[in-house]
C-alpha cells in the first residue's frame, strides 16, 4: 500500500524488534513512554484478515516486547490492545494492523473508559448477545 505509513516504515531508530513476519516499534504518539507497536509487515487492515500463523506469531512477538517494557519503565500496569476501524471512523488513524502495549502508571491519567452499557447486561441480554455472534461463527 503506497500510502500506508507502516507498509512504507521509515524511522529504522526506533525499531525495537523485527523478524520477516513483523517489526517492533515505539509509537510516534505515545500514551506513555515506552509504547510499542507491533505491525505485520504484510498489509492487513483487521485482524480476521491476518493469517492464524501470523497472528499467533506476533500475539508470541508481543508478549515478548511486554516483558521488555516492564523491565524497561517499571509500570503499574501495560494495556494490551488493537484495533479493527471498518467505518473508518478515526478509532485508528492508520489501516494497518498491529497491536498496542501501553505501559500504565497510576497518575498517568490515561482512562479507557470500560464502563458497562449504561445498564448491567442481565444474563437475558447476554445470551441475547452470545447467540448473535454464536450464528455467525459459521
Amino acid at each position: 500500500m503506497k500510502k500506508c505509513a507502516f507498509c512504507n516504515f521509515q524511522d529504522k531508530q526506533v525499531v525495537i524488534y523485527q523478524d520477516s513476519l513483523c517489526f517492533a516499534i515505539i509509537s510516534k504518539d505515545p500514551i506513555n513512554r515506552q509504547h510499542v507497536l507491533i505491525v505485520t509487515k504484510k498489509h492487513y487492515q483487521g485482524l480476521a484478515e491476518v493469517p492464524a500463523g501470523t497472528a499467533a506469531h506476533i500475539f508470541l512477538v508481543a508478549k515478548k516486547m511486554s516483558k521488555a517494557v516492564e523491565k524497561a519503565c517499571k509500570p503499574d500496569a501495560i494495556t494490551c490492545t488493537f484495533d479493527d476501524d471498518f467505518s473508518n471512523g478515526g478509532f485508528n488513524l492508520v489501516q494497518h494492523f498491529k497491536i498496542h502495549l501501553i505501559p500504565r502508571f497510576r497518575k498517568d491519567r490515561h482512562l479507557i473508559d470500560w464502563s458497562p452499557l449504561r445498564v448491567r447486561a442481565s444474563a437475558k441480554l447476554r445470551s441475547r448477545f452470545a447467540e448473535e455472534v454464536k450464528r455467525r461463527l459459521g
